[in-house]
């Protein structure tokens, strides 16, 4: 059973759409402190001069505040503001009607909890990729204890699943202490993903944007690519 692993991050990029496309188990990680202003809270968008953060705001809270208790801001009407920035620079796109609508109603939901809007968006995007099938499970449920670093939590969460291949992002190369893993009877690959190059709605390709942006430019291509 291959297992990746990974946080609720806000309109998700390919990579991570592919990474869960090639497991059979997906734990979304938010048990694990929230980082303000990193790709939970915010992914870039493609605009005519380069890109920009499409970002949600949040409440102020402490530090150790866990993902899953962060509370999103309504002080000011950032929706319009996110829906806008959308319409504005994707409106041009070829399948932008195709897609917009679905974005734009759960934007629109006011989630309190801004987990809970990445989760929806996530689920969004991998029907859209064709990505089904796929056990998904919220550590916070799982009884998983964050003592021992990043690499125990990422194997606590593999023992809990039997003869499990562990699908670690290149960065896991740092932390993880593969020893560990071994000693548990869990293998660990890496994920190596080539980020492909397709038209966007404006000239010169600029990789790494939501995959948002491969679904308003490609439309059910978009399923290929990966």
């Amino acid at each position: 059973m291959i297992v990746t692993i990974h946080q609720p991050e806000h309109l998700v990029w390919l990579g991570l759409i592919k990474k869960i496309s090639d497991a059979d188990v997906f734990v979304i990680l938010d048990s694990v402190q929230f980082e303000k202003n990193y790709f939970q809270n915010r992914n870039k968008i493609r605009t005519k001069d380069g890109w920009i953060w499409l970002t949600v705001p949040v409440k102020n809270s402490p530090l150790e505040t866990l993902i899953k208790d962060i509370e999103i801001s309504y002080d000011k009407p950032w929706q319009k503001k996110y829906l806008t920035s959308l319409r504005i620079n994707y409106s041009k796109a070829k399948y932008f009607n195709n897609y917009y609508s679905k974005v734009e109603s759960v934007i629109l939901k006011k989630h309190k909890y801004l987990s809970d809007l990445n989760i929806e968006l996530l689920y969004f995007l991998l029907e859209e990729f064709g990505v089904s099938n796929k056990k998904i499970f919220k550590a916070s449920e799982m009884s998983i204890q964050n003592g021992g670093g990043a690499s125990n939590v990422c194997l606590q969460i593999c023992k809990k699943f039997e003869k499990c291949t562990y699908l670690a992002g290149p960065s896991g190369k740092d932390y993880l202490k593969l020893q560990d893993f071994e000693d548990a009877g869990c293998k660990v690959v890496f994920h190596d993903f080539k980020h492909p190059e397709y038209k966007q709605v404006y000239s010169g390709f600029l990789p790494f944007m939501s995959s948002l942006d491969a679904l308003f430019n490609l439309g059910l291509e978009a399923k290929k690519i990966l």
